[in-house]
């Protein structure tokens, strides 16, 4: 436990609880020592000396540091959908706020890791500013990949990325001036940016400046209806709840339509219910996996009618790690 992990988070108060719950699940599931670094984009002290008691709890934490960025006006200005702050732009600061680091691993709040990150830190960035996972999920359906290639006029080849788990190359991402780039996209572009970080990014940077990671440090649930992926992602490290907020909506309802209409892949329930395998370990417990029993004991019936093959019965129950009784 030699080695120090740099992890990074960018947020506001409105994520600080989604951190803790994916700070616990980093550090419970990494052997090697990690270092923390935060973003501030708008903590309050409150929420601040509520995170370093949280991480004073694990051993494996050797410091925790907390640093505003300086603030671009335009970006402080931009109309974002709600769901999202001014904080996802930052995210391409970090290096700039933190260059005393050679590299670092981003994390969005909404990520549980259900392996360990130092299988990430270990990856060759081959020279590239930073790696990233192909967002395969959002082009499966031909109609998806035209509508945003039309929308933010992507040539033919050009792949595009989630910005959820990045790994940094410091030195080489400051010399790519890449954060510069996209601020001035941002400022001088009319197209209308659904994802505005994220899309600004794949507009301006080229494949090379990029290294595709394995889809295994940024899995995303609706990966699983890529074949592809579905078919190689045995055992993913980080999962990404991007496009299932599974703590915002009513669960009951969106897992028996996913059991009703996929019946019942083995990751799906298992996936999702990953979140609070640790949320319930973390103090306040605001997000309770109470609310799901109905879901889990639907699911049973489901299996004992042989609503899904056999074969995925015994190990869907065995994946599903939260106590339910």
């Amino acid at each position: 436990m030699n080695e120090i992990i740099n992890i990074a988070f960018v947020f506001d108060d409105k994520f600080s609880d989604l951190f803790r719950v994916a700070a616990y699940s980093v550090a419970k599931n990494t052997k090697s020592n990690l270092a923390i670094h935060i973003v501030d984009c708008g903590i309050s002290e409150e929420n601040k000396d509520l995170i370093r008691k949280f991480m004073s709890e694990f051993k494996n934490i050797s410091s925790i540091e907390f640093k505003v960025p300086e603030r671009v006006e335009i970006l402080e200005n931009y109309t974002i959908p709600a769901h999202f702050s001014t904080a996802i732009f930052y995210r391409l600061a970090i290096p700039k706020v933190f260059p005393e680091l050679n590299r670092v691993i981003y994390l969005d709040c909404d990520i549980v890791a259900v392996g360990d990150i130092g299988e990430l830190w270990k990856e060759d960035l081959n020279g590239r500013p930073f790696g990233a996972v192909e967002e395969v999920g959002n082009f499966i359906d031909p109609e998806t990949v035209w509508r945003k290639r039309m929308t933010l006029g992507l040539p033919v080849g050009r792949r595009y990325y989630n910005m959820g788990v990045l790994f940094f190359d410091c030195g080489k991402f400051q010399e790519s001036k890449i954060f510069e780039r996209v601020v001035e996209f941002v400022k001088s572009t009319r197209i209308p940016l659904a994802l505005p970080e994220q899309d600004a990014m794949n507009v301006c940077l080229q494949n090379e400046e990029h290294l595709a990671l394995s889809p295994k440090y940024n899995f995303m649930p609706f990966l699983m209806l890529s074949k592809r992926c579905f078919r190689t992602i045995k055992t993913p490290v980080i999962i990404h709840y991007a496009a299932v907020k599974v703590w915002q909506l009513n669960l009951n309802k969106i897992l028996i339509k996913i059991l009703y209409l996929f019946g019942v892949c083995r990751y799906t329930l298992g996936v999702i219910l990953c979140f609070w395998q640790y949320s319930d370990r973390v103090d306040g417990k605001k997000f309770s996996s109470r609310s799901i029993i109905p879901t889990i004991k639907f699911f049973r019936i489901l299996c004992s009618i042989k609503f899904c093959p056999e074969k995925f019965q015994k190990k869907m129950i065995k994946n599903t790690t939260v106590s339910y009784e």
